[in-house]
């Protein structure tokens, strides 16, 4: 390549004050998703009810309501409401503490891994402002911890010589801490082994394979006591089947299936356009290709732990559905930039100017910087609730839809603003398989004021086929005469008709 080109697009003085810049940015966006303090997802009401009812060393064993996470996790989350109280900002700032170390680790692996700065630009934007990494930088959830686990492990195990006890304690705490470190510590230990091997003394082995040792005790000990009975509940295994890989696909509609899993990938580090996917899928097999030709050790790291994800999930043991991924995709990013960075390489140079407009297309599909002037909502029930509240009178009932119930059950009885949720004894969880009929919203006999319906994450097909069949089933004996509204959530009044059949 002409040195001349190759300098005019490597843009070295730019990345001394652009990098950083963006880093900052994408430091700042998520501080500013947590400020803005949206309400409790379904499954995020879900588990804060845990760290509402359990102590801070109950979590050594399956949690309730159909949530798993890993104890020390749910140790931190309790210790944090107990220090600030129950409400949304503690719940979520150690995710976002683990989403901004998140940032600086794949900042630092990315800046050792990629010397093109139009590569490194592009990639490192996408990480910023990726919506999904975004949503789990603030979620009380354990993703956006996940992420930052699994690239702290491989920022630390990539460089040798680290300490063998440091490295030992590291990766015990990190089973403890986030359940798909397993995966990556399976690469770090393949790692570990081939150090081994090509070490000269017996001594030096025995000290690099003295960590994979306790890693493995420590995942079986974690494995019996909480991953292996979590499995048994049959309610999560069936949501997940969907999301399991076909190992191995036998027929037409198996390898439909794994194309659509495997494309997650491509759809998150580059994203939802065809054009998109082909250049992330394209970038994600060349780094590939790459790393094990060039760098094993690399190669286990980010991609060992990816395909034993994949070889999990196919044997029923790991589900694909995109949040459980969110520690994968920074992997898959980093490899899909290596991929890049070598078609850059190899390019002639007038081919240069459309892969920097291929890359910085894919990037600007990634729209997190919007959240700063656009709050980032998922389902907002705490509103609903809140207006209900306003206006609840006396003889009236507030009917919850069961994909509403976490948010209600959490405001109603966990929160520290939980003076404004109290609806008395006048509160029914309304089923999937049940409808809002007369005898049901009637409380110790007597018929109700007015009737107050909830649902929330009214963007799931079945929740508002549910809701259309609710609203079907009052409009039989009552009308309505009040609708609030709110992004993944509503909330309608009813009063009775003057006839009402006995």
């Amino acid at each position: 390549m002409d040195v001349r080109w190759k300098n005019l697009f490597a843009g070295p003085t730019v990345s001394n004050w652009a990098l950083p810049a963006l880093l900052a940015t994408g430091a700042l966006v998520r501080i500013a998703v947590w400020w803005q303090n949206h309400s409790l997802f379904l499954d995020e009401a879900n588990l804060a009810r845990n760290f509402c009812e359990r102590g801070l060393f109950d979590y050594f064993r399956p949690l309730d309501y159909d949530q798993f996470a890993p104890p020390l996790f749910c140790m931190m989350q309790k210790a944090m409401t107990v220090l600030f109280g129950p409400n949304e900002y503690a719940l979520r700032v150690f995710p976002l503490v683990c989403s901004l170390l998140a940032l600086y680790f794949f900042y630092r692996l990315a800046r050792q891994a990629l010397t093109c700065t139009w590569v490194l630009a592009p990639a490192l934007w996408i990480f910023c402002f990726s919506d999904i990494l975004l949503r789990y930088a603030a979620e009380g959830k354990p993703y956006g911890c996940d992420a930052a686990v699994a690239l702290g492990l491989v920022f630390w195990l990539i460089k040798p010589g680290r300490p063998v006890f440091a490295t030992a304690v590291i990766g015990v705490v990190a089973v403890w801490l986030s359940m798909p470190s397993v995966f990556v510590l399976f690469g770090g230990g393949m790692v570990l082994s081939l150090r081994a091997w090509r070490a000269s003394g017996r001594r030096a082995q025995l000290e690099l394979l003295f960590p994979v040792a306790l890693w493995v005790l420590s995942f079986g000990l974690y494995y019996t006591l909480l991953l292996r009975p979590s499995l048994l509940v049959g309610t999560l295994v069936e949501y997940h089947r969907q999301w399991f890989f076909p190992l191995p696909p036998l027929d037409q509609a198996d390898w439909r299936k794994a194309g659509a899993l495997l494309l997650t990938f491509p759809y998150y580090t580059a994203g939802f356009t065809v054009l998109a996917k082909l250049a992330g899928s394209a970038g994600i097999l060349t780094g590939l290709a790459i790393v094990f030709r060039r760098h094993t050790e690399t190669a286990l790291l980010l991609a060992a732990p990816m395909l034993a994800g994949v070889l999990a999930s196919g044997l029923g043991q790991y589900s694909l559905i995109p949040r459980l991924l969110v520690w994968a995709f920074p992997l898959a990013l980093l490899l899909q930039a290596l991929g890049w960075q070598l078609w850059w390489q190899h390019s002639h140079r007038f081919l240069l100017p459309l892969l920097m407009a291929v890359f910085w297309v894919t990037a600007g599909l990634h729209l997190g910087l919007r959240h700063f002037v656009e709050p980032y909502v998922v389902e907002e029930v705490r509103p609903v609730l809140q207006a209900i509240g306003r206006d609840f009178r006396p003889g009236d009932v507030l009917y919850v839809h069961h994909e509403a119930w976490p948010a209600t059950a959490y405001y109603r009885d966990c929160h520290a603003g939980r003076d404004r949720y109290q609806f008395g004894r006048r509160v029914i969880h309304g089923n999937w398989d049940e409808r809002p009929t007369l005898e049901k919203v009637s409380v110790s006999g007597r018929q109700p004021g007015r009737v107050w319906l909830v649902y929330s994450h009214v963007v799931s097909g079945q929740t508002r086929a549910s809701m259309q069949a609710d609203l079907k089933a009052i409009g039989a004996f009552a009308r309505q005469i009040r609708a609030i509204e709110q992004p993944g959530a509503r909330g309608y009044c009813y009063v009775l008709l003057s006839a009402v059949p006995q």
